[in-house]
C-alpha cells in the first residue's frame, strides 16, 4: 500500500517550509528523477517521478480552502506511492487526508513549533519526514 504524510499543526507552524524543505533535499538527493513542478513559489505542488522507483507527490498548502483536496485528487490519479503533505490539526483538510485510507496507509506528523532557530528545525523534521518514508 502506498504512504501519505501529513505534516499536522496550527496556522503559522512551519508546515509549508519544512515541507518545500523535502522538495529541496528530494532534489539534491535524486538528481536523475523527473520534476514535475505544477505550481511553483513558496507554496509548491511537485511531482517527483523515479525516485528509488517511485512516483511522489508534494504539496506544501494544507490550509483549508486551500487546493488541498485538489492536490490529493490528482496525487492518486497521478498514481503516486508516496505523498507529502501539510494539513490542519483538525477539519476539512484532516477529513480530505482520510478520505484516501483505503487508498493509502495514512501518517500524520505533527509539526513541532520552534520560538528560535525555525529554519533549522523545519530541515530536520524534513529530513525526518525523508526518512520516514524510506527514501
Amino acid at each position: 500500500m502506498s504512504d501519505l504524510f501529513a505534516l499536522q499543526g496550527r496556522h503559522d507552524c512551519g508546515k509549508s517550509e519544512t515541507l518545500n524543505d523535502v522538495i529541496q533535499l528530494l532534489s539534491s538527493k535524486y538528481k536523475t528523477a523527473k520534476i514535475n513542478v505544477i505550481i511553483a513559489g513558496k507554496d509548491q505542488k511537485v511531482i517527483f517521478q523515479n525516485v528509488k522507483g517511485l512516483t511522489v507527490g508534494i504539496e506544501t498548502q494544507g490550509d483549508p480552502n486551500s487546493r488541498l483536496k485538489q492536490s490529493l485528487s490528482d496525487f492518486l490519479q497521478a498514481n503516486c506511492d508516496i505523498v507529502f503533505c501539510a494539513c490542519r490539526t483538525n477539519g476539512m483538510t484532516v477529513n480530505w487526508i482520510n478520505a484516501l485510507s483505503k487508498n493509502y496507509k495514512i501518517h500524520f506528523v505533527k509539526q513541532t513549533i520552534v520560538n528560535n532557530n525555525y529554519q533549522n528545525s523545519n530541515m530536520n523534521k524534513a529530513v525526518s519526514l525523508i526518512q520516514l518514508s524510506g527514501l
